[in-house]
């Protein structure tokens, strides 16, 4: 993913001539009944493959006739009415050249310009203020107005009044650029690699926090973290300090590695058309930790899936 962001206050031209495109590929929210009857199809007379109660989280495949798909932990496919769900965020990916301006207030004459996303960046929707849209992406936030995105799983997100709005204060940290890469030799990185032992420590910390919640934007090992953020507090807890997003430690920190060389700690990135929006830790074996979605939280899975996001590359940080 990327993104170009703003400092606060400049002056670029908010004109545009063209109709932006986003197409989502899921949803993700809770159940906001008690007892929510999950059924075999989009009908009321089809068989119950389960119950689920309040609070439970889902992952939402799409929207058709106020009926929701899901996918259950078993990866099978399952339906229920939309109203019993709250959907809380709806994943998006800019599908237009030229750019996709962001503010820092739902209103183009008292909002600023603070960001801009390009085609191919993944993105996520949370709610509605008004004629605009309240997005995100790995802790950078702001607004887009809805005639810049479809329709579809959105209008199943909730509705905030501009009243409940704050214009967003935009940090040093968000509009910093990645640093240069390193340029560090496969000669170096031996002379000054740390002790091997350090993969192991890494990786038996990491099992630690197996099972815990995915939450977006969150960096807590234990009340909820999404990719990055689990890669980075495992990493800081070993002394060793990346970057905050994916693709910004993809492109800032370490050195690459070969996916045959990989060793226990070393860091490997997913996504889509070379563009990076996922992390995980190497645990040896073929396998990785990360923190992989709403769905299933931390977990341990292939580190080469025949499906999902494509492995783009490895990185060594320890």
């Amino acid at each position: 993913m990327r993104l170009q962001k703003i400092l606060l206050g400049a002056v670029i031209t908010a004109a545009v001539a063209f109709l932006p495109n986003l197409a989502y590929g899921q949803g993700y929210g809770t159940v906001a009944t008690s007892t929510l009857n999950v059924r075999e199809k989009a009908t009321t007379d089809s068989r119950i493959l389960q119950q689920v109660g309040l609070g439970v989280p889902v992952e939402i495949v799409s929207e058709q006739n106020d009926w929701l798909k899901l996918i259950l932990k078993d990866g099978s496919t399952a339906y229920v009415k939309a109203e019993y769900i709250s959907v809380h965020r709806v994943v998006a990916t800019v599908e237009v050249s030229g750019g996709l301006n962001v503010r820092d207030y739902p209103s183009t004459e008292t909002g600023g310009i603070i960001g801009k996303f390009y085609q191919g960046d993944e993105i996520s929707v949370h709610y509605k203020v008004g004629d605009w849209y309240k997005i995100s992406q790995e802790g950078f936030e702001g607004f887009v107005h809805k005639d810049f995105v479809k329709e579809d799983l959105l209008k199943c997100l909730p509705t905030k009044a501009l009243s409940e709005e704050k214009k967003i204060t935009v940090t040093q940290q968000q509009v910093n650029a990645p640093a240069k890469m390193q340029s560090i030799g496969p000669k170096q990185a031996v002379a000054t690699m740390k002790p091997s032992g350090l993969g192991d420590s890494i990786v038996a910390y990491a099992k630690q926090f197996l099972g815990n919640p995915y939450v977006y934007g969150g960096s807590s090992l234990t009340s909820g973290t999404d990719c990055s953020g689990f890669s980075q507090q495992i990493m800081r807890n070993f002394g060793i300090s990346i970057q905050r997003s994916s693709s910004s430690q993809y492109a800032s920190n370490g050195y690459k590695v070969s996916a045959d060389n990989l060793q226990k700690g070393d860091l490997l990135f997913y996504g889509y058309k070379g563009r990076v929006s996922h992390v995980a830790i190497y645990i040896g074996g073929g396998q990785v930790i990360h923190a992989n979605d709403e769905r299933t939280g931390i977990i341990i899975s292939n580190a080469f899936p025949s499906h999902g996001k494509p492995f783009i590359g490895a990185k060594r940080v320890i």
